[in-house]
């Protein structure tokens, strides 16, 4: 007698995609800044999880700093292509698809705005200025906020009478 496979019905509440946030954002906390301009932005970035500790690709710190140091001279920002060729004149050896992947970070966590095709630090605003008007109000405190509706939810599910 030969195996039949004859595949089960799937429950009609189960889910058929996997959870993927709407927006995340890893936080950490090193020790007081120093004087090394490149070591205080790896860890800026490092801080803000656009990079990992030990990480040896660090393109985003480049285009970082590039975006940085560009903001007055040119005050639209710059497009993908200007920034390929300003790493490339600096010896930075990145492939364009990094640098487009390594942009779209920068705008999701809210430090880089695109504008058409160019990249510029949000308004060329002061690095400060950016994360207090834009980062905190709309991404840490939008995510700390979901986790608390998170927690409510969890607490009144263990304190609601369980049903007969």
């Amino acid at each position: 007698m030969a195996y039949k496979y004859t595949p089960e019905k799937k429950k009609s509440n189960a889910r058929l995609y996997k959870e993927k946030p709407l927006a995340s954002i890893s936080i950490s906390e090193f020790e007081k800044p120093g004087n090394d301009y490149l070591v205080n932005l790896r860890r800026f970035c490092i801080s803000f999880g656009l990079i990992s500790p030990g990480e040896s690709r660090i393109g985003i710190v480049h285009i970082m700093d590039l975006l940085l140091r560009q903001r007055q001279k040119k005050r639209d920002g710059l497009d993908s292509y200007e920034i390929m060729k300003a790493l490339y004149s600096r010896n930075v050896r990145i492939v364009y698809a990094n640098v487009l992947r390594d942009l779209r970070k920068l705008v999701g966590v809210g430090l880089v705005e695109r504008k058409g095709n160019y990249y510029r630090i949000r308004e060329n605003l002061p690095l400060k200025e950016v994360i207090s008007d834009f980062v905190q109000p709309y991404i840490i405190n939008k995510i700390l906020g979901r986790i608390n509706e998170y927690a409510e939810a969890i607490d009144k599910s263990l304190t609601a009478p369980k049903a007969a």
